[in-house]
């Protein structure tokens, strides 16, 4: 994502869907979006920078402190509502960029325990869809560290296929399609598992027109 254009453009194709919450990684976040819900913009660097939002009226939401020794480019939030969690999106930096991903974990460890939990973006490591096998050993490190949080991939768990299997890419390396990887997520709690009720890769000109990555669409239905 290139633009602040871009970044407006994308909260307004999400707003029918009416989000909870979202995560964009790799935006020029603007000074003033047509966005009418609560916004929180981390900058990574000069150009570029994260944001988590929610598109939904009922929800607000609360920065998290960052914490120390933590990933290069990431940002939490509390999420009150009608469902409250906590929320931290993820675009991870290299040059390793397993071990960015662990150390915000880490970093996040004692919050991420204290109540219900959503970890979700770029992770940049999953898997090459031209050449499926079993997750690397440091992707592994990551689904294992998750999965210790009490968080599973909601991709997975309702499409109930196994990292290094997956149907859907999320990435085209240089926007070429001949190049299809898996590397964004959204984890969520186990036990949220029985009320996801549909998990989508958008996909489709009007997505990749603007981005080399698609979004992953998590629908979780809870009962009154």
């Amino acid at each position: 994502m290139k633009t602040t254009s871009v970044f407006c453009t994308l909260f307004v194709m999400l707003a029918p869907f009416a989000p909870a919450i979202v995560f964009l990684q790799e935006c020029r976040p603007a000074e003033t979006l047509p966005l009418t819900g609560p916004l929180i913009v981390q900058h990574v660097n000069a150009q570029k920078g994260i944001a988590l939002a929610s598109l939904d009226g009922p929800y607000q939401l609360a920065r998290l402190r960052a914490r120390a020794n933590r990933g290069k480019a990431v940002v939490g939030a509390t999420v009150a509502g009608p469902v409250s969690f906590t929320a931290v999106g993820i675009w991870s930096q290299g040059p390793c960029y397993v071990d960015d991903v662990m150390r915000t974990l880490q970093a996040y460890d004692r919050v991420l325990r204290s109540g219900s939990a959503v970890v979700m973006g770029d992770l940049n490591s999953g898997t090459n869809l031209n050449a499926k096998k079993s997750p690397s050993k440091g992707h592994s490190r990551i689904v294992a560290a998750l999965h210790d949080l009490g968080l599973v991939s909601a991709y997975h768990a309702f499409h109930d296929t196994e990292h290094g299997h997956e149907a859907h890419p999320t990435y085209r390396h240089q926007r070429n399609a001949s190049k299809p990887w898996h590397i964004d997520f959204c984890f969520v709690p186990a036990d949220w598992v029985p009320n996801l009720v549909a998990v989508d890769v958008l996909d489709g000109n009007e997505w990749t027109a603007r981005s080399d990555h698609l979004p992953v669409k998590v629908d979780v239905h809870f009962s009154e």
